[in-house]
């Protein structure tokens, strides 16, 4: 028998978190909790909860937020990152797009700090893409990018290739090409995936740029199939 709703009447900032976890902890399925994280490679331990589910009970507690200052709304988030169920890192996530008319630098400087906590691609990508992406895009700023092509931490690689990821036509197509000029020889799976994906993206508006890229640089493998994925 499924499981009715917890009570998610309005929590005070106080006691957010507590009302969250309550309705979490209220849906948990430790044999779902298993599968997830055999997904993710046992990288993190899961509450068992669908992402159906989860949505549907942090939704009422993201709403709250709408009225907060956004030093609250990070706050809460980094509480919701310490959590240990993965579970916690995407409703964080989900909050703090949420709030996105509220991000500031403050914001930003905690969305940079995520990407190398608790790294896998199940958040980096979605840090990466919408939370920096979006914030960068605002003063189309590139500098801790440029710095971030030549760190030694690939989630900070990866996030330098895909942050332009929803940029379309406002792509910086030179800052993109250099940047995957720059990491083609880094052989990590997701580097070279993320090389892939980010030309495959940027393909659907300049497919003729990226072909010409590709033939250029003598991109192979992973990279190659995934930036002509749809030549």
């Amino acid at each position: 028998m499924a499981k009715k709703a917890v009570n998610t009447k309005p929590y005070p900032a106080t006691e957010w978190l507590d009302g969250l976890t309550e309705a979490m902890q209220f849906h948990a399925d430790p044999e779902r909790a298993v599968q997830m994280a055999l997904y993710m490679k046992n990288k993190f331990p899961f509450a068992g909860i669908s992402q159906p589910i989860r949505k549907a009970l942090s939704r009422p507690f993201i709403k709250e937020t709408k009225t907060w200052e956004i030093d609250a709304v990070l706050k809460q988030a980094r509480a919701l990152w310490k959590k240990p169920e993965r579970e916690y890192q995407y409703i964080a996530m989900e909050l703090l797009y949420a709030c996105r008319k509220k991000w500031n630098h403050k914001s930003l400087d905690f969305f940079l700090g995520l990407v190398t906590e608790k790294s896998w691609w199940d958040t980096v990508d979605f840090i990466a893409s919408r939370l920096i992406g979006e914030s960068l895009m605002r003063d189309r700023e590139w500098a801790i990018m440029e710095q971030w092509v030549h760190a030694e931490n690939i989630w900070q690689n990866r996030t330098a290739l895909l942050f332009q990821l929803n940029y379309k036509k406002e792509t910086d197509q030179e800052f993109l090409f250099n940047t995957i000029r720059t990491l083609q020889p880094r052989k990590e799976f997701f580097i070279q995936k993320a090389i892939g994906w980010a030309l495959r993206q940027y393909h659907r508006v300049e497919p003729e740029a990226v072909e010409q890229f590709v033939e250029e640089i003598g991109l192979t493998g992973l990279a190659r199939r995934e930036a002509l994925k749809h030549a």
